[in-house]
């Protein structure tokens, strides 16, 4: 695709650095839950290994930020049907998080250069970029790190906590 923002190369380089990410986060999350019997990180660092190394059959330069969004969205809904019977922890809020604004970013983009057929780059593909590559960098550091970095859980309690007090004020 001629269409994304970094060359095919260097998208190769850090799309290879990302997989290399993610099965490092997956070999770590096997060594350290050998012993242990929660195991919530082995599996959502398996199907993020999986979801990311699939895309090791995809030729980058024919493929469509519509067909990356989808590649995203079933990894989410991975997450959530694993996530039912796993206990909840930060490693999946922290990984749907980050699902969630890469798709957002691919259906961005998919509007900007698809729909509305802008082929100069403006703020937004600069933003997209370093969007992508946070998120799954993000991603990957959970894993090791598997504390709440970015208050991203807190926020989310807080949320919940505010929601629930105006449903219970509202009737």
């Amino acid at each position: 695709m001629d269409d994304f923002l970094l060359s095919p190369y260097v998208s190769l380089y850090i799309g290879a650095f990302v997989q290399w990410g993610f099965l490092m986060a997956f070999l770590y999350s096997l060594v350290t839950s050998i012993n242990k019997p929660k195991k919530e990180a082995l599996w959502l660092s398996l199907i993020m290994s999986v979801s990311y190394s699939s895309s090791l059959f995809i030729d980058i330069q024919n493929i469509s930020y519509m067909k990356l969004l989808l590649f995203d969205l079933v990894t989410i809904l991975a997450i959530l049907v694993v996530s039912n019977f796993l206990n909840k922890n930060i490693i999946s809020s922290y990984l749907l998080l980050g699902l969630s604004i890469n798709s957002l970013l691919f259906f961005g983009m998919h509007l900007d250069v698809f729909v509305f057929s802008n082929s100069s780059p403006w703020w937004f593909w600069s933003f997209y970029s370093l969007g992508i590559n946070l998120m799954d960098f993000m991603m990957i550091a959970i894993f090791f790190i598997n504390k709440d970095f970015l208050r991203v859980v807190k926020f989310k309690n807080w949320l919940v906590k505010i929601s629930i007090n105006k449903a219970i004020i509202n009737g």
